[in-house]
């Protein structure tokens, strides 16, 4: 199946996510370094979201969450694993299943997507890991 058709069957079909409950340490550990590096975007004037989103990101496969987001705003999505030798990818989907461009950092356990959404509406955040270990991770998002 191609890509193309594939990515909204599967966007279609998911709700908020695959990841499983990460052990309470892990979530800690794993927020603690998406808010360190959320710190830039903070100095930079963005206000936090309360809401992390924490778990396992499952083999194979990404983790996938659906996020209302607001035309005129710019957003930060930051996540963190506490693995090491982790490398996270992550990319956004607009409800249509068309990938974003954002502007992006990705630094081994750490990966963070910046965009401006030109739409209002739902979209789609998905994680994973480059060798598709399962591992904790958190997200957390910043917005101005």
């Amino acid at each position: 199946m191609k890509r193309a058709a594939f990515l909204p069957a599967l966007l279609a079909s998911t709700a908020i996510s695959f990841a499983a409950p990460a052990s309470d340490d892990a979530a800690v550990t794993c927020r603690r370094a998406a808010l360190e590096l959320a710190g830039a975007w903070t100095n930079e004037g963005f206000r936090l979201r309360e809401r992390p989103w924490t778990g396992v990101l499952p083999a194979g496969k990404p983790a996938l969450a659906r996020f209302t987001l607001v035309a005129g705003n710019r957003y930060w999505f930051t996540a963190a694993t506490n693995a090491a030798s982790t490398k996270l990818t992550m990319s956004i989907f607009s409800e249509a299943g068309e990938a974003i461009e954002a502007n992006s950092y990705l630094d081994g356990p750490l990966a963070a997507s910046g965009f401006s959404p030109r739409v209002s509406g739902s979209y789609v955040l998905a994680l994973s890991e480059a060798s598709g270990t399962p591992v904790p991770f958190c997200v957390v998002y910043s917005f101005k």
